[in-house]
């Protein structure tokens, strides 16, 4: 097996990746390769503006354009060599015209190519490790190194690889056309685009993979921060699909009660119009009884009377005149007289009694109506519009702050300086829990605001009645039945009221928490992100005030730092 020869190495070394010949005034990049410098002017001026440059053979990112300097030592090697490469033009002709007599071929550079032997390097005839596609020339394991620089396809030397085509010339491609967006070969580049913006693929693909890159990063933010919505969705879905399964139940509940008064009350009305029906029929045929008594007797007496005027004998109407006359007398008192009236069953009452039964439920469907309608507007209600809608900015009453709280100018912050600053004499200032309260005060309608926490690390925001003692420990936020905050303790939050707390799911660090009090409704909704943090349910018809804790007193102050209202 021949040995490969040092001058040949030193030749692939001393090789421009860009154009492929010896170095012109060559230059070196920080990640060490180099290039002729008119190459990597061309190469830098033919990027996108936009555009990260990277180095043509490690892809490194070069920020902003290196000072080029010649680098003189590989300079003087490359004259070396090219003084080396005429002395040897002679000799080189010698073999090629020896070789090529014996039917071998010649090729471009002066190296021979061994005919017909497809498994041996065509530089240095050593066993052949791969098969440059775009080349198409076979190289040992030291000769392809130049090839791997250059970002050349390769492949094992018996497998067979169509490597794209100029479909005009047939040739292989190296070009890139800027102008046209295409490939083209050498051809190409001295016809149809003679006058474009050409350079070679390795250069358009290190440049263009520059620019991926530069739009990878944003691409993975992006996808995160869908991924994160994403989940909020789905996890909205499943707590939709929660709370709406529970209403209905709810509701299935309310409309089996509301059936089953509206049929009992049926039933005893029923149970006592029958009893009333029986009574007064009762009633009515012990009348028509008596009645058709004392008929058939008046009927007895006519016919009887009839049958004496129409007796003709003196001596037989004689006989019963007497009786008869008695009979009529008995009866001169009698007159018709109305029928007494049964009045234990007046239907027009019965009647009312059901109307307002009736009226009753259909009251009672319209409360529950008219309480789903309207959960659900506030349930509609988006988080940008109840800014827009009831966004407000409050105001800090300096007579409520403890000594060692400092109100800003504005009246929006509240920063914990763990000095006593001179406020004079209040009833509504804290003694001893470091908070303070707004000087607006809500008892009705809807209102909205939001708190920047990011400058505390131990904080109380929420509500508390007006009522709500200023005086002792008692009287610390979220802890008493008349105070409801959130709580941030370090990267720890909670929901506290009436001195229970509970644990709240919040990723990162929080700049701000935004807070939604509807009184009527008596919900005060803690969102953060637009995301419902918390709901608190209590009388907010009673006046109620906005407040700041900022750190707490327990045998010193701690915690603390800043905490403000947000402008809109």
């Amino acid at each position: 097996m021949a040995s490969s020869s040092p001058v040949k190495d030193i030749m692939n070394e001393l090789t421009c990746a860009v154009c492929l010949q010896l170095f012109e005034e060559p230059i070196t990049l920080t990640c060490g390769h180099s290039f002729c410098c008119s190459c990597f002017e061309n190469y830098w001026e033919s990027k996108e503006e936009d555009a990260d440059c990277v180095c043509p053979n490690c892809h490194e990112v070069l920020p902003q354009k290196p000072n080029l300097k010649k680098n003189v030592i590989l300079s003087g090697l490359v004259e070396q060599m090219k003084k080396r490469d005429v002395e040897g033009s002679h000799k080189v002709e010698s073999q090629a015209e020896s070789k090529d007599g014996e039917g071998d071929e010649v090729t471009e550079s002066g190296r021979v190519k061994v005919g017909g032997c497809e498994s041996h390097c065509e530089v240095c005839n050593e066993e052949a490790a791969m098969r440059c596609v775009p080349c198409e020339i076979l190289c040992c394991e030291r000769h392809v190194k130049p090839h791997k620089q250059k970002g050349h396809r390769l492949v094992e030397p018996g497998v067979d690889v169509e490597e794209p085509r100029c479909t005009e010339h047939g040739t292989s491609i190296h070009f890139y056309c800027k102008d046209d967006d295409t490939l083209v070969c050498l051809m190409c580049t001295v016809e149809k685009h003679k006058d474009h913006q050409v350079v070679p693929v390795e250069l358009a693909h290190a440049e263009f993979k520059g620019i991926l890159v530069a739009k990878y990063s944003p691409l993975i933010e992006s996808i995160k921060q869908f991924g994160s919505q994403i989940e909020q969705v789905q996890q909205e879905v499943k707590d939709t699909q929660l709370s709406g399964r529970g209403s209905e139940e709810r509701i299935e509940e309310e409309r089996r009660e509301i059936h089953q008064a509206v049929d009992e009350k049926v039933n005893l009305m029923k149970n006592w119009l029958s009893e009333r029906q029986r009574g007064k029929l009762s009633h009515l045929e012990h009348q028509t009884q008596n009645l058709q008594k004392e008929m058939d007797s008046l009927s007895e007496t006519a016919s009887t009377l009839k049958a004496s005027l129409g007796e003709l004998a003196s001596i037989s109407f004689l006989e019963g005149y007497k009786d008869l006359l008695h009979r009529l007398v008995s009866r001169s008192h009698f007159t018709t007289t109305e029928p007494a009236q049964y009045r234990l069953l007046v239907f027009s009452v019965v009647e009312q009694t059901a109307d307002s039964l009736i009226q009753q439920c259909e009251n009672l469907l319209k409360e529950i109506q008219k309480e789903l309608v309207k959960q659900v507007e506030a349930a509609d209600l988006q988080y940008s519009t109840l800014k827009s809608l009831y966004g407000r900015t409050p105001s800090l009453d300096q007579n409520s702050a403890r000594g060692q709280i400092m109100i800003s100018q504005g009246l929006k912050m509240a920063t914990l300086t763990g000095t006593n600053n001179s406020h004079p004499e209040h009833p509504d200032r804290f003694d001893v829990c470091a908070q303070v309260v707004s000087s607006d005060c809500f008892s009705s309608g809807r209102h909205y605001w939001e708190v920047e926490v990011r400058s505390s690390s131990l904080c109380r925001i929420g509500i508390c009645l007006n009522s709500m003692g200023r005086k002792g420990r008692e009287s610390g936020l979220g802890d008493n039945p008349e105070s409801w905050c959130l709580e941030k303790d370090k990267n720890n939050y909670f929901a506290r009221h009436n001195n229970q707390k509970i644990d709240l799911s919040v990723p990162g660090n929080p700049e701000r928490f935004g807070f939604f009090l509807d009184c009527e409704a008596g919900e005060l909704k803690c969102f953060w992100d637009s995301r419902v943090l918390h709901v608190f349910r209590g009388n907010f018809m009673d006046p109620v005030k906005p407040a700041i804790g900022v750190g707490f007193y327990g045998g010193g102050f701690y915690g603390g730092g800043s905490v403000q209202f947000s402008s809109f």
